[in-house]
């Protein structure tokens, strides 16, 4: 079911390659998170993570642009302590998903990724009166509006981590000319070399024993029951761009295309829903909104942000918090957001 038209992720090109004990010290190993399975798709192959009681009320996690799924593992298992299903998996052309190539890497194919994920799971997450939540950073939060937008029936509650798509102004880097307009880069080096700088990674990361020439073909460990692990996000960017042979491309084009500006029309109709303007049969309709913003964050700048959602939502629809950090605040406040969040369902955290 796979096309050829796609760059596989690591998981073709690398981890055949190296040792399992080799793998297991990688900033992304393989079996970092309980519940994987990579899912075929007419895009390329997926990667998804899904565990917790199978009869807990389910929630979806949907990254952004850099760091992969990894970033909610703290997050996740927080809500499976406290009695939920949740499902993450990893965007088009970052951790172990491979890169489509012949499209643009817009919110149509991300959106149209989180119902490729929710209709791989064992059980029903869509459909007869199936709903579930979703939790969303950044780049994530307009592919989730968009989703909610076009299958509003089938989800009953949204938050937003650092939201992108009402950005007033990207970071200077991200208008460069290469970026947006590729073609023109003298060498496939140089649009490397200009997506790295975007990153803010080295130019090489530690390096791996790769024997190319042979694949080693020692099955990888079961991934663990529950999460444990302390991730080193920066250091999993660094993983995913000197490993991930279509993530430039996809970042590249992310940025070309993507929703990090100008989607008050995707805002506008979940926020419509949130309002109880439309759509009466959503579990949205009537509700309210959660969006958490890093404090020193100067890429998605709470302020600013949140005046612009309130032209889109009345006030007594919304709920803004503010956490310590910049725009990678969400892992570092992780048990924080967890709290967070439960108060906002109306839970109390568990003890594990």
């Amino acid at each position: 079911m796979a096309s050829p038209n796609k760059i596989p992720s690591p998981l073709t090109t690398l981890v055949p390659f190296i040792s399992a004990e080799e793998a297991a010290t990688m900033a992304y190993p393989p079996n970092a998170l309980p519940g994987a399975r990579d899912v075929e798709t007419f895009y390329g192959t997926m990667r998804v993570y899904e565990w917790g009681p199978p009869d807990g009320e389910k929630v979806l996690f949907v990254h952004g642009d850099a760091t992969p799924s990894l970033l909610f593992s703290k997050i996740a298992q927080g809500l499976v302590d406290s009695g939920h299903r949740v499902m993450l998996f990893d965007l088009w052309g970052r951790g172990y998903s491979d890169t489509p190539l012949g499209c643009r890497h817009d919110v149509r194919l991300f959106a149209s990724q989180i119902l490729l994920a929710v209709t791989s799971s064992p059980l029903s997450w869509v459909g007869g009166g199936n709903s579930f939540a979703i939790v969303a950073f950044s780049l994530g939060s307009p592919i989730s509006l968009a989703f909610s937008g076009a299958f509003a029936e089938s989800i009953k509650s949204l938050v937003l981590l650092g939201p992108a798509g009402l950005i007033r102004k990207l970071p200077e880097s991200y208008e460069d000319q290469l970026i947006h307009h590729p073609e023109l880069a003298p060498s496939q080096e140089a649009l490397r070399e200009k997506v790295r700088q975007v990153l803010g990674v080295a130019p090489f990361g530690p390096a791996l024993n790769i024997q190319l020439g042979q694949k080693r073909g020692i099955p990888v460990e079961k991934g663990p029951s529950r999460v444990e692990k302390t991730f080193d996000m920066r250091g999993i960017v660094q993983w995913q761009f000197d490993h991930h042979q279509g993530h430039v491309r996809s970042f590249q084009d992310t940025v070309r295309y993507g929703p990090l500006q100008n989607t008050e029309d995707l805002w506008g109709k979940v926020c419509d829903i949130i309002a109880g303007r439309t759509r009466p049969d959503s579990p949205l309709h009537k509700s309210k909104l959660l969006v958490l913003f890093g404090e020193t964050d100067d890429v998605v700048v709470g302020k600013e942000t949140t005046e612009d959602i309130l032209k889109l939502l009345p006030s007594d629809h919304l709920q803004v918090e503010y956490l310590p950090g910049g725009h990678g605040f969400p892992y570092p406040n992780s048990e924080k957001i967890t709290q967070t969040i439960l108060s906002f369902w109306g839970s109390k955290p568990s003890v594990p």
